[in-house]
């Protein structure tokens, strides 16, 4: 009787629970299906566009009392659906209280995120987090508490480090890919957890997707970079397509002067924008096929009866447009599939001119059989055709179909050097796909069969998974589409979040942006008030750039040093978020002096002339100092033969050239300090606690190898000429009656020259005092009666 009991007790519970999670989850549709009637109406207004944002890109200074960025807009551009808080939140609440885990979700990422202008809770969107998972395992809200947990949401919360680490990986087990690639960069870099290559070598492998447009970008790079246009190093993320199409036209119309090369340059790269897009323009597939067709047919109408000549640029461009329509048929993209008008094309592409996309295209439809039974052989000659043309998708193709035709087993394949090779190609070809592929290669070990003597690491085989991911930031990173969308509404909020996600994923951009939102340089003279930053969100963007100097940028790593070594200062009154710390300081500029950054060489030079810093034990060292300006100098001529070779010459002197006179002064200044107080030159150079002493110290139980820099700073300090152990004399730079008499001519120069301006300034004064007071006597006689 009493188990009867309990068996009926347990089937009224489990009926209760049922007909509770049956209301809940109706309620949860239902506001399911508004929120999607909002995303079809709901339109977005911007106040940043591609005419405007370059070199305009202000952020506002974030106010820590209303929690918000000031003069936002964006709400006033983008007011909030009344639908959305009437309807949708209502029904969302009605379902959490009958304990609905995907309502929590879904109101929890309104809350945070600000989908359709909603007002986000952060403290709201946290809790409903933490109880979604309290009664059910959920990846994204592991993610998301994992996400609030490492930032503090900008200092909302306490950051913790470790819980967010937990759940992370909880996200990682439930399936989220996100967790997936935050765990993946932490164990890859040991960011907050032992490095370990092997561990992000096993997620990352897990990690494939699609193509689209890429919106992983540095935002600071719309103002220049972070410290300008002319100042910064690190290349510019920010490349829009259109922009590139109009500017290849632009130079092809120089060379070109036939009307008929014009009219099919025009058709072609409009078609590519339609088929491209970019960050303000998006894909419009229609207006694609339509360039493209117009452009073929323009070579019927004008060739295909005629025997009137076609020019080399008229070939390619009409072959190009060909080969574009023929792959729009193919894959159906934006016009109906038609593999036989696919077919047609391609063929007609290779009567105007060997093309390697139609070549490699031909190729997969004999692969695949797509018009009639499939022929392997057939496509492995296509492939080696378009290969001959440096295809890279048939570089990749033609590796997957020998591994194909070997069975999947490459390591005992006869064609097992040509699989490696070839997809080697591709990948250094920049193929996406062949990315993957090729990390697969390495990990499996193929690559001893095909080179032996190449070295395989594991860090080395992880670089291919990661830019592979960093190619296809559209999946694996949605988030910033929805960033780079609310950064150009004005909500710089809603912007914030969406970077920082990325940047927890370990996309350097995205740690840029972040990094760009939360903390930005002042200028030294600026009309407008200048800005506060709290402690709590300068050291979270001082973590992002730490995170981005570990990728390589240049830019980032400089910023730290400056930072660190007081060169910014903040508002009078106002304490600085920044402890000064001149070890870290100089521990930045000598990562990126040794990365051959101008700039870092030159802080490094500046710390040694004024011994800042404890890491030279606070001592002067002028040596030091002009062997670091002279790298600078080194490294900024080579930066601007490098800027040169890749922009034309009227952007590099706009954008790229800045001046080198900062290093020349600095070198002139030591020069003048030499000649007027050697003695503290030599006094540094042979106290017991300098730099070079240490080093000397050092020196004895050192190799030869290890003697010469030194040594060689000894003779340059003395003005001697330093002979190796070899007896071979190497020429070391004096400072002679020469360099003095440059000193003096130069200063002598700019004695007279500011004379000259001063005499002239005088004369200038006199002679517009005396015109002024001829000018008042003829007025005077002017309006002086005449008597008679």
């Amino acid at each position: 009787m009493k188990l009867y009991n309990l068996l009926w007790w347990c089937l009224v519970y489990a009926s209760l629970i049922h007909a509770t999670h049956s209301g809940g989850h109706s309620y949860y549709k239902q506001a399911k299906a508004k929120l999607q009637s909002i995303s079809k109406s709901y339109t977005r207004n911007t106040i940043y566009t591609l005419d405007n944002i370059d070199g305009n890109l202000y952020i506002p200074q974030f106010n820590n009392e209303t929690k918000n960025y000031d003069q936002n807009i964006s709400s006033e551009l983008n007011p909030t659906p009344i639908e959305l808080t009437s309807e949708v939140v209502p029904l969302l609440e009605q379902a959490i209280s009958l304990n609905h885990t995907r309502a929590m979700v879904m109101l929890a990422d309104l809350y945070l995120f600000g989908n359709y202008s909603m007002p986000t809770n952060y403290t709201r969107a946290k809790e409903l987090y933490h109880q979604a998972v309290s009664l059910s395992a959920n990846g994204h809200a592991y993610f998301m508490l994992g996400f609030i947990y490492s930032t503090g949401l900008f200092g909302e919360f306490e950051v913790n480090q470790k819980k967010a680490n937990l759940y992370y990986q909880f996200g990682v087990e439930n399936g989220d890919l996100n967790s997936l690639s935050v765990m993946a960069w932490r164990h890859n870099r040991g960011v907050d957890v032992p490095p370990n290559s092997t561990v992000g070598l096993e997620w990352l492998n897990e990690q494939q997707g699609q193509r689209g447009v890429n919106y992983d970008i540095r935002i600071s790079d719309f103002n220049g970079g972070l410290y300008g246009d002319k100042m910064s190093e690190t290349p510019s993320s920010i490349e829009v397509q259109s922009r590139v199409y109009s500017d290849l036209k632009s130079q092809l119309e120089e060379y070109s002067v036939n009307t008929n090369d014009q009219e099919f340059m025009a058709y072609y790269f409009q078609g590519l924008e339609g088929l491209k897009g970019d960050y303000f323009t998006p894909r419009n597939y229609t207006w694609a096929f339509e360039q493209f067709s117009e452009c073929v047919q323009l070579g019927v109408d004008l060739y295909e009866h005629k025997n009137t000549h076609m020019s080399s640029v008229v070939r390619m461009f009409l072959s190009s447009c060909q080969a574009r329509l023929a792959k729009m048929y193919l894959f159906g993209t934006g016009v109906p599939q038609n593999v036989t008008k696919a077919k047609e094309l391609y063929d007609e592409s290779l009567k105007v001119q060997s093309n390697a996309e139609a070549l490699n295209d031909l190729g997969v439809i004999a692969e695949r059989g797509l018009l009639g039974p499939a022929n392997e052989t057939e496509a492995v000659n296509y492939y080696v055709k378009a290969v001959k043309s440096k295809s890279h998708e048939a570089y990749r193709n033609l590796s997957l179909l020998l591994l194909k035709m070997s069975g999947g087993t490459p390591h005992s394949s006869e064609f097992r050097k040509d699989i490696f090779t070839n997809m080697k190609e591709a990948a250094y070809s920049g193929d996406i796909e062949a990315l993957f592929h090729y990390g697969n290669y390495l990990q499996s070990g193929l690559s001893k069969y095909a080179e032996p003597d190449s070295e395989v690491t594991c860090p080395g085989t992880i670089q291919y998974y990661k830019i592979f991911i960093e190619r296809l930031t559209q999946f694996f990173a949605p988030h910033l589409k929805y960033a780079f969308e609310e950064l150009i509404s004005g909500n710089f909020k809603n912007a914030l979040v969406g970077y920082s996600i990325a940047a927890e994923q370990g996309f350097e951009p995205a740690q840029i942006s972040a990094a760009y939102l939360l903390y930005q340089l002042q200028p030294l003279y600026s009309p407008s008030e200048a800005k506060t930053f709290n402690r709590d969100r300068v050291n979270l963007a001082i973590r992002y750039l730490e995170r981005a100097s570990k990728q390589g940028n240049d830019d980032a790593t400089v910023l730290l040093g400056d930072l660190f070594s007081g060169s910014y200062t903040h508002p009078p009154n106002i304490p600085s978020p920044i402890d000064l710390d001149h070890e870290r300081a100089f521990k930045f500029y000598r990562i990126a002096s040794d990365r051959h950054s101008s700039h870092g060489a030159y802080k490094l030079g500046e710390m040694y002339e004024y011994g800042v810093g404890p890491s030279i034990n606070n001592s002067i060292d002028y040596f030091m100092a002009k062997r670091y300006y002279d790298s600078s100098l080194q490294y900024k001529e080579r930066f601007d033969l490098e800027k040169r070779a890749t922009v034309s010459k009227s952007d590099f002197a706009g954008s790229g050239g800045y001046s080198k006179a900062h290093i020349s002064l600095a070198l002139l200044r030591l020069r003048i300090k030499y000649v007027f107080n050697k003695s503290a030159f030599k006094g540094n150079h042979e106290s017991e606690g300098g730099w070079l002493n240490a080093f000397r110290k050092v020196k004895k139980n050192s190799n030869v190898a290890s003697k010469e820099p030194v040594s060689k700073v000894d003779a340059h300090a003395e003005g001697k000429t330093y002979v190796n152990e070899q007896g071979v004399e190497n020429y070391v730079e004096d400072y002679d009656i020469g360099d003095y008499l440059v000193i003096s001519l130069t200063c002598m120069f700019f004695i007279i020259f500011f004379v000259q301006n001063i005499i002239r300034s005088i004369r200038r004064m006199r002679n517009n005092r005396q015109g002024n007071e001829d000018e008042d006597d003829d007025k005077r006689m002017e309006w002086q009666p005449v008597e008679f």
